[in-house]
């Protein structure tokens, strides 16, 4: 995403969500911490600038704050809705003219990626309980 977010132009400012604005709009926490997600994204060789703590929904406030503050010409997210409380987390930066889609990776999501670290877990676990012999067995 941010390879073809930083095609649509020659400087790409991604902003990381906050920890309390994704709680606020998810209802949980996300799997990294702010600090670690900071460092995740700004270490993307496609990425140029981070906005640290961004609003999970923004206002046509923020959005006028970064266009005139940070010099963006669009605000660029995954073709996949984007929805809190039952409105568009982009409606402003769309009302703006300032929303770009690009294709979403099928497959490549924090939820999928948490589903299979489970699994794994599971399956490690599991398969652990089946090759020890039981404590009460006769060894």
């Amino acid at each position: 995403a941010f390879r073809q977010a930083r095609a649509l132009g020659q400087h790409l400012v991604v902003g990381v969500n906050s920890d309390e604005s994704v709680l606020q709009a998810k209802g949980c926490l996300p799997v990294l911490m702010d600090s670690e997600r900071q460092a995740a994204v700004l270490g993307c060789r496609f990425v140029d600038e981070i906005v640290p703590a961004s609003p999970y929904v923004m206002t046509a406030e923020y959005i006028e704050e970064l266009v005139e503050s940070k010099g963006i010409d669009y605000f660029v997210h995954g073709d996949d809705p984007c929805v809190v409380d039952g409105r568009d987390v982009y409606e402003a930066a769309r009302k703006a003219g300032r929303f770009c889609t690009i294709p979403r990776t099928e497959g490549i999501s924090t939820t999928d990626i948490v589903g299979r670290l489970l699994l794994l877990t599971q399956d490690h676990h599991m398969g652990h309980l089946v090759d020890q012999p039981s404590p009460m067995s006769k060894q």
